[in-house]
């Protein structure tokens, strides 16, 4: 039986997807450079990563290009997830199989619709509904004659929903892992955020269903959260939490940690807090298009320096 991503070291992990990026072939530059950091940053990496050749090892005995070869090539998704899934089997077995298909690199290489890190952007569906994908952010679509349905594979997305001009009014679904979520004519965020969905409502209703517990209707205005039993009611909506779709991080009295933990989202590599300034506060505007700026501006505006091993290996510590 495939093992689940649970119930294997976290490194390991890290490791398959590592494999599924490159296996993928759309790895870009940047991802490759953060790959580096990541293997040279721990002897635990490097041992994963020898783990995950050994396991795959049969993969070696195929062109380099072939796998994605056959991904760009597969016509349709569905195509595409057996290609890769006969790619997984040949590379070595259960272990593959059960964990590939859950981490983020294998979402974003078979939606609809993804971004990669860093980048934004909007899509414009059929009846004129409006989807803004923040970074590392990935979706499914799918219109039939019954339901307008959205899945979110992975990350944050803005939904603008327009009104439905068919015969037979089709209700407009948003599947997550943790449960449903129905538009009810409104502008709303969905945020994967670990083990629960975030959502905020800033035009018209949804309503929350988790996947074993009871619907509950948001409001314009309000903001809640919730995993596959429970929702847990968050006050009022936060705009500023919508600033990336303008290109901004916006940070009003936030620990230093938890901004740098939201600018990671939108830069490749490693990002890293010492413990020592992770308390300190900071506020203001910053560009999402440049976060080698932000962290400048950090260095001027708080008693921390920037410390770089490599362009994708960053730790902000303490001054000296």
């Amino acid at each position: 039986m495939p093992q689940k991503a649970g119930s294997i070291d976290p490194i390991l992990y890290q490791a398959l997807e590592w494999q599924v990026t490159f296996w993928s072939g759309k790895a870009s530059a940047d991802e490759k450079a953060a790959f580096q950091a990541w293997l040279a940053s721990a002897p635990t990496h490097r041992d994963a990563w020898h783990k995950v050749q050994a396991l795959h090892g049969r993969m070696a005995d195929l062109p380099d290009k072939l796998g994605a070869q056959v991904l760009r090539n597969a016509p349709i998704r569905q195509g595409r997830r057996r290609v890769l899934g006969a790619l997984l089997w040949l590379a070595g077995g259960s272990l593959a199989i059960g964990t590939a298909r859950q981490t983020p690199q294998w979402h974003l290489a078979l939606a609809d619709h993804a971004t990669r890190i860093g980048e934004r952007r909007q899509i414009l569906l059929s009846d004129g509904t409006r989807i803004d994908l923040n970074s590392a952010s990935a979706v499914d679509v799918r219109y039939d004659e019954e339901t307008r349905h959205v899945t979110l594979r992975k990350g944050e997305i803005l939904i603008s929903t327009a009104p439905d001009n068919t015969t037979v009014k089709r209700p407009f679904l948003v599947a997550t892992a943790r449960g449903e979520i129905q538009a009810l004519g409104t502008r709303f965020r969905v945020q994967e955020d670990g083990s629960q969905i975030r959502v905020a409502v800033f035009e018209g209703a949804v309503a929350l269903r988790p996947a074993e517990g009871k619907e509950v209707r948001l409001e314009a205005g309000e903001q809640a959260r919730f995993d596959r039993r429970q929702i847990i009611a968050e006050g009022l909506a936060d705009t500023d939490a919508t600033a990336w779709i303008r290109g901004q991080l916006i940070a009003e009295h936030q620990r230093l940690a938890d901004f740098l933990t939201q600018l990671a989202r939108y830069r490749s590599g490693l990002l890293r807090c010492d413990p020592a300034v992770a308390d300190l506060p900071i506020s203001g505007v910053f560009p999402l298009d440049d976060t080698d700026r932000v962290l400048a501006a950090l260095s001027e505006a708080l008693p921390v320096q920037v410390n770089r091993i490599t362009p994708y290996w960053v730790t902000i510590a303490p001054l000296p």
